[in-house]
């Protein structure tokens, strides 16, 4: 051991480095000839390998068939959907058609009751509200309100074509409903062309603004106006309107 360190320190180093070389080799050699063969580690374990590989090919095989009985069965149902989808249109439609069929005669047999009653029972324009008005054939909310403001512009109707004054009122639309409506005008609203205002006389469509100024001249200068003839001379006209006799009172 003493000889060991009268070696210098390049030549002990050389000697360790040598040392453990030959220990690698030594444990190489001994590890190689202990270890198995992969041929007899293949051959000892060739049944289980087998085994294995049966077990993939028979996973792989029953994924395919899964597969394809899936695809199958998709078909199957879009085929079944397909047929379903098609019946059902089928009924529905029919079922519209029958609706619509439906919903015509009922539409047809509430017009022909409507006019019945119509018929049975006139509506008198001087006294309906526009709720009964729109029970008339070809009468709207529209010209239900335009018939009403007229009417009591007009102090009520006295005969059936004055609906012709109405605005936007057309002679089809009056004779439509001419079988179907009467004129009470017993209850006429009036002017009186001695002590009615200004603005009340003017509002009349029949009367117009320079008659009425020389109404309220003639009231405030000579007396009251006596009768329809006077009236005339009053206003001076030939051509006043005569149904304006149906709304004046002296």
């Amino acid at each position: 051991m003493n000889d060991f360190f009268t070696f210098t320190k390049g030549e002990r180093t050389a000697i360790i480095v040598l040392a453990a070389v030959i220990l690698l080799i030594i444990a190489a050699n001994f590890f190689v000839a202990n270890r198995p063969s992969n041929v007899n580690f293949y051959l000892h374990n060739l049944d289980s390998i087998w085994a294995l590989h049966d077990q993939q090919v028979e996973t792989y095989q029953s994924y395919k068939n899964n597969k394809q009985n899936v695809i199958d069965a998709s078909q199957q149902v879009a085929k079944s959907t397909s047929k379903v989808t098609e019946t059902q249109r089928h009924r529905v439609a029919k079922f519209v058609s029958e609706l619509e069929s439906e919903s015509k005669l009922a539409s047809e047999f509430k017009n022909q009751s409507s006019k019945a009653k119509v018929q049975s029972s006139k509506v008198n324009i001087n006294s309906a509200d526009t709720t009964e008005l729109k029970s008339l054939p070809r009468i709207g909310s529209f010209f239900a309100r335009n018939i009403v403001d007229y009417r009591e512009k007009l102090g009520g109707f006295v005969e059936i074509n004055q609906l012709l004054e109405v605005y936007a009122f057309d002679s089809a639309r009056l004779e439509t409903i001419t079988p179907y409506i009467n004129v009470d005008s017993v209850s006429l609203r009036r002017i009186n062309a001695n002590t009615d205002d200004f603005k009340t006389i003017l509002r009349h469509p029949y009367i117009e603004y320079e008659d009425v100024k020389k109404i309220v001249n003639h009231r405030e200068k000579r007396g009251f106006i006596k009768n329809w003839e006077e009236y005339l001379k009053v206003v001076g006209r030939n051509d006043v309107d005569e149904r304006l006799r149906w709304y004046l009172e002296f």
